[in-house]
């Protein structure tokens, strides 16, 4: 089992690009880190509009002024803009945001007089619009009272940016039009609605999610699983089976039967999502995995069929990550590794990343296929899981949203060659009693990746939680400004290039 695949490399005009889009997000990158950081309610982004049409409110003292920087954004090829210009009285704020209000519209630009230091106050005045707001600094040399303003409306929540030129404003107004990269998207999780074994999410609910991200997402009983399978075509089950064998370069346990009753899993969950249009599905797992008697096979090799095939699964029925599965995937167009951060290296500089899942194209779907070996669960002697062995020298870019969905880290890295170090038993000097499960229970998941990154200390005091996502590749200039539409910031270290081999 061998594969070294060359990485994706960020050129330096991407990098010089990158740079400027860190003020699109509402923090710096670096700079929203553990103890320094507080959870404010966010204000939910207003649905994207369909087709071309876009309103845009153009808000300032004297409107005939910008007539030029209008009829730009009216002329923006990729939308027709529609712009409702309105004249603010900044000596009467509390009446003339009323009128921004009660007006529909899908991005909010305000321009501020060049006198007068409580126009900055305009954010104080403003009821959580939904919508973007652009602040633009008409004189870039002197743009405090602007940059006072964007404050004053990230802190209500608001999802404000600043542009301090007219290219700049026009950028932004072209990133804000565009759809949110999840906008109709379907998930489904079979489990305890927010209430996942490893990763309960009771300050999370559907609405909340659907406001901030588009995903519509939808709870069912694990119980429901079982009568399906039952119901689930043998022969295809069998020939999936079959396929699977002849690709994996070794079956190290797993039985035909094993085997057979994930495939069986595989079947079912592919027709559930092409029936129901899903992007995305999760079972909480976890919650019967090392159960004597599971109610159902494990999806794991399941799992691994589908993220080749584009849908994201997290395991565990992970909310934030399932919502981050479906972004990363969404940008690089490639399958992501769901993982546990097992171990933060500080000395050598290298995140130690593991799970039971592995995509076998991590690659893309025109790449080769990585290598794989059929285990069973942890050496509990059913189930079956992938053993994929990563390849050497890729970039990769690793991350996810936090526990609210305001953050999104992205840390980018390298993968290193590692160890083979899956036989580790759990438990030493196990009495002779003790259950088979005890006995031959392995330690580590199946799938291990070392990756080599920057910034290792702020790296272990962002990590999003017990699990991440990593696809391959640097989706920089993508992710900063996909977070900008949901108003989320981006955590990342201030030097986005993957180390060195």
């Amino acid at each position: 089992m061998g594969n070294n695949q060359k990485g994706i490399h960020i050129s330096r005009r991407g990098f010089m690009k990158t740079t400027a889009l860190a003020s699109i997000a509402a923090t710096l990158p670096a700079t929203n880190l553990v103890g320094q950081s507080t959870i404010t309610t966010t204000v939910g982004t207003k649905p994207s509009p369909e087709g071309r049409k876009r309103n845009l409110l153009f808000s300032s003292d004297n409107p005939e002024r910008f007539k030029t920087l209008i009829e730009s954004i009216q002329a923006i090829k990729e939308y027709d803009f529609h712009v409702t210009p309105i004249k603010i009285d900044y000596q009467r704020l509390e009446e003339s945001t009323t009128v921004i209000q009660d007006r529909d519209a899908d991005i909010l630009a305000i321009t501020l007089p060049g006198m007068g230091i409580s126009s900055a106050r305009i954010g104080d005045y403003l009821d959580n619009p939904s919508i973007p707001v652009i602040v633009f600094a008409a004189n870039p040399d002197l743009i405090m009272l602007e940059a006072d303003a964007v404050a004053r409306l990230r802190r209500k929540g608001i999802n404000s940016v600043l542009a301090n030129s007219e290219s700049h404003f026009l950028e932004l107004v072209k990133i804000f039009a565009a759809p949110r990269i999840l906008e109709g998207k379907k998930a489904l999780i079979f489990g305890r609605p927010f209430d996942s074994s490893s990763v309960p999410a009771p300050h999370l609910n559907a609405d909340y999610i659907y406001k901030h991200t588009g995903v519509r997402l939808e709870y069912r009983p694990i119980s429901e699983l079982k009568p399906l399978l039952e119901m689930v075509n043998k022969s295809e089950a069998r020939k999936e089976m079959e396929r699977l064998k002849k690709e994996a370069v070794k079956i190290v346990e797993p039985t035909d039967e094993a085997i057979l009753e994930a495939c069986k899993m595989y079947v079912l969950l592919r027709s559930l999502i092409d029936r129901e249009g899903l992007s995305a599905v999760s079972i909480d797992c976890l919650s019967f995995s090392f159960s004597q008697k599971p109610i159902v096979p494990l999806p794991c090799i399941a799992y691994t069929r589908l993220l080749d095939q584009g849908i994201a699964v997290p395991c565990e029925a992970d909310v934030c990550m399932l919502l981050s599965s479906l972004i990363m995937q969404k940008i690089s167009e490639k399958p992501s590794f769901f993982h546990n951060v097992s171990e933060v290296d500080t000395k050598k500089s290298v995140a130690i990343l593991r799970h039971c899942v592995a995509p076998i194209r991590l690659l893309g779907a025109d790449a080769e296929p990585l290598p794989f070996n059929l285990r069973d669960y942890h050496g509990f002697g059913r189930d079956i899981v992938p053993e994929v062995e990563f390849p050497v020298g890729v970039e990769v870019t690793m991350g996810g949203f936090s526990k609210d969905l305001n953050n999104f880290v992205i840390w980018p890295g390298r993968i290193q060659p590692g160890i083979h170090d899956m036989e580790t038993p759990s438990f030493q000097n196990v009495p002779e009693n003790a259950p088979a499960t005890m006995k031959n229970m392995r330690r580590f998941c199946s799938n291990r990746a070392e990756v080599k990154i920057r910034y290792v200390d702020r790296f272990l005091q962002s990590i999003a939680g017990i699990h991440q996502v990593m696809v391959a590749g640097i989706y920089t200039n993508a992710i900063y400004e996909a977070m900008a539409r949901m108003n989320v910031s981006v955590i990342a270290p201030p030097d986005m290039r993957p180390p060195e081999a």
